[in-house]
């Protein structure tokens, strides 16, 4: 009998060797044979964010420069999964339904960082920042936007937050002047972990 036992454990043993056992580390939990884990399925890869897990909204806290009105605005990751955001937004302005003639530039203008854009993480709960910026309209404003509608890369769907109409630097509005007048130009930032970033360095 005993002999019978040692012939059994030696080809277990050999069937080892060769094949490569895995050996347990916690209950249920297996490392192959080598200590390498296998690489995690697609599904699990951090993607890109959809416009079905973001929301927009307005962020106050903008300390302006010279003649600047402006505003943040912050991407809100409600998924359960981290995603990434990159490049610069394309950005509409309304005032009650109806496009505003603006000019939009991103990544220049005497507001806003000139620096490329990166890849911003965002956990869960978590968020992207964009600044939307403009000079003040000096013969008066024309109309008020009402409405900021973004759409972030590789999306085709925009998100809308309202825009503030307090009279004060958070108001974006067409000015009057025509549309050479200097505050008829929007500016965008690219994407970015946070407002500071955002803004002209």
């Amino acid at each position: 009998m005993n002999q019978r036992i040692w012939q059994m454990t030696a080809m277990i043993m050999a069937g080892c060797a060769l094949a490569g056992c895995a050996a347990a580390s916690g209950p249920g939990a297996s490392t192959p044979a080598g200590g390498h884990m296998p690489a995690p399925p697609d599904g699990s890869r951090t993607g890109r964010c959809g416009t079905g897990v973001l929301t927009l909204a307005y962020r106050p806290g903008l300390s302006p420069m010279t003649g600047e009105h402006g505003g943040f605005y912050e991407l809100v990751n409600h998924g359960r999964r981290a995603c990434t955001l990159a490049g610069y937004p394309h950005i509409t302005l309304y005032a009650d339904g109806d496009p505003l003639p603006f000019r939009y530039i991103v990544g220049d203008g005497p507001y806003v960082t000139s620096r490329p854009p990166a890849t911003v993480t965002v956990q869960p709960g978590g968020g992207a920042w964009i600044l939307v910026a403009k000079y003040r309209c000096d013969l008066g404003d024309l109309r008020a936007a009402t409405t900021i509608a973004v759409t972030v890369p590789d999306t085709a769907s925009a998100l809308t937050s309202p825009v503030p109409r307090d009279g004060g630097v958070s108001a974006l509005s067409y000015c009057r002047g025509g549309a050479g007048a200097p505050g008829q130009v929007v500016t965008v930032s690219p994407i970015e972990p946070a407002p500071d970033a955002a803004i002209l360095s």
